[in-house]
């Protein structure tokens, strides 16, 4: 049986953009969404429906970001390189139609 996808509105990307960079800083909050991940994209405010596999957190990239870029890019293309680049891949991943493996592309 085939899994079943959810793509996350422009607004939900917004939020999602702000838990990835949450959890980038905070470990305690990257393990509480690899153990509970539904629980902590509500707190969030993004309601996932259940039977749906939930996203899995990028990898932090190298180098500085700035979560106005993040949000951005999840919302938006962004196609200047360096920082924005790195951004650029995560908006892809947020907006794909499947889930990318750890160490993956989209």
């Amino acid at each position: 049986m085939a899994e079943s996808i959810y793509i996350l509105g422009d607004e939900d990307r917004k939020k999602f953009a702000r838990l990835i960079a949450a959890a980038w800083d905070d470990g305690v909050l990257h393990e509480r969404y690899e153990t509970e991940p539904r629980a902590v994209l509500s707190q969030y405010g993004i309601v996932y429906p259940d039977g749906v596999p939930t996203p899995p957190l990028p990898a932090r990239p190298e180098g500085e970001f700035d979560i106005a870029e993040l949000e951005t890019g999840a919302g938006y293309g962004v196609s200047s390189v360096g920082t924005a680049y790195t951004i650029g891949t995560i908006a892809t991943f947020l907006t794909s139609d499947f889930p990318v493996p750890e160490g993956g592309t989209a």
